[in-house]
């Protein structure tokens, strides 16, 4: 396959690096090769990446970017392609000299834009990309079909059913605000009865065994491999709750609101950008579950109210977070990035970074043979990368103990790429772990 040269008139190559295909970063990399023009895309989890270039040498120079949707990067990019990094919010994790190193760095709400600045990135460097939603797949539901989706559920067709969704591993030191939210959620079940707890996203087991000994019905949502049938499960609520520390999104806000939802948010990331106070939600504070209460009991005692701020919640996010939005800015984003990569006065790695491959310290060098653009883009890498991806699923999916989508990943894996023999000793790798894991 042979890509042009990149013209004015010609799309912009990009190579989006995510943690997974199948969360929620990958799937703003699907939604922007869906919905916007003049793009031409690849995306790549960083798993799949680094077991490419160790198997067939680093990626052709057939990218007019290469954009990291999150802050870990990869050293065989930089000097080679104008890069983007992705800033979603600041803890312990986040690797800033990569932002430093960055052509342009994209971030997602005015909260960490603002943060960035005073990290001393300047504001020629940035720009502000949100995340957008699906309005066509996360919808207002009809009576007739939230009755339906409680049933399939098993939820009381009379429950207040109150939403939260997150990934278990995204809650380390308590980012997600877990604690808040289980002591709110039984604070409010002594003054309404009829409350269930619907929880969106793997590894949350240990938290719905205590939530149910508590009283409380809860489900427990399977992961989905493809993201829009998580629609369904908002369209079971009548409240969602974010009570998180830190947030750059949180993506599953601007999917509650545009489910007709109305939210309360601790005041992170994008809740800061979308919801005015008492019209379209509400923002309440920090690790204070009263506040989670009181207004939870405001909506739920006044359905006129309670629907008309969720019709507000909506045609919020109609307005301002379709994903075609978004795709309308990254243009400027990767002209900006380009720009500034050729005008660099020097391109190559700062020297305490030179024996850093990966930002990982086992990471062997990469292979100094170079792919050709045919070759990348061969049935036998392609497989190869695909099978990666589902291995990557795999893995996250042993880490979150939920074991059906695990077994569906290995499947998925071993049909992708069935004669690579390195593929299957890590598969099977995976799958004795999670066997030793495994309560069955």
């Amino acid at each position: 396959m042979n890509i042009p040269q990149n013209t004015d008139a010609s799309p912009i190559r990009v190579l989006f690096i995510v943690d997974s295909l199948y969360w929620v970063i990958g799937n703003f990399a699907h939604q922007i090769a869906k919905t916007t023009s003049g793009l031409e895309t690849v995306t790549c989890s960083q798993f799949a990446i680094r077991k490419t270039i160790n198997r067939f040498g680093p990626f052709p120079p057939c990218f007019d970017v290469v954009h990291f949707l999150r802050s870990k990067t990869i050293q065989g990019f930089w000097g080679r392609f104008p890069i983007v990094t992705t800033f979603h919010h600041l803890d312990p994790a986040t690797h800033l000299p990569s932002f430093q190193q960055s052509d342009a760095v994209m971030t997602v709400s005015t909260q960490w834009q603002q943060h960035l600045t005073h990290l001393g990135i300047p504001e020629t460097q940035q720009a502000l990309v949100p995340f957008g939603v699906d309005t066509q797949t996360f919808l207002s539901p009809t009576d007739e079909t939230q009755l339906t989706i409680r049933k399939a559920l098993n939820i009381n067709k009379q429950a207040v059913v109150l939403g939260f969704s997150s990934r278990r591993s995204s809650n380390t030191a308590d980012r997600k605000g877990v604690r808040c939210f289980l002591q709110a959620l039984k604070k409010l079940h002594q003054h309404e009865p009829n409350l269930a707890a619907l929880i969106i996203g793997p590894g949350w087991q240990a938290l719905a065994k205590e939530i149910r000994q508590s009283g409380i019905p809860c489900i427990q949502a399977p992961y989905e491999i493809i993201h829009e049938r998580i629609a369904k499960y908002f369209q079971a609520m009548n409240l969602f709750w974010v009570t998180s520390r830190v947030e750059g999104g949180p993506v599953p806000l601007l999917e509650a609101m545009a489910s007709g939802l109305p939210c309360i948010s601790t005041p992170v990331g994008a809740a800061l950008d979308l919801i005015n106070d008492r019209e379209n939600g509400f923002i309440v504070p920090f690790d204070e579950p009263e506040q989670f209460v009181t207004r939870s009991l405001q909506l739920i005692q006044d359905q006129t109210f309670r629907e008309g701020m969720g019709q507000k919640a909506r045609k919020t996010i109609v307005e301002k977070r379709q994903w075609n939005q978004a795709g309308e800015k990254l243009h400027d984003l990767y002209a900006l990035a380009i720009n500034n990569f050729h005008t660099r006065s020097h391109q190559r790695l700062p020297q305490h970074d030179k024996n850093n491959t990966m930002n990982h310290p086992n990471q062997q060098a990469f292979p100094q043979k170079t792919m050709t653009t045919d070759f990348f883009y061969s049935h036998k890498v392609q497989s190869w990368l695909q099978a990666c991806e589902q291995v990557n699923g795999l893995r996250m999916m042993v880490e979150m103990k939920a074991w059906k989508a695990a077994r569906q990943f290995a499947v998925r894996a071993i049909r992708a790429a069935p004669f690579e023999p390195s593929l299957w000793k890590i598969i099977f790798a995976v799958l004795r772990k999670a066997r030793t894991s495994s309560p069955h």
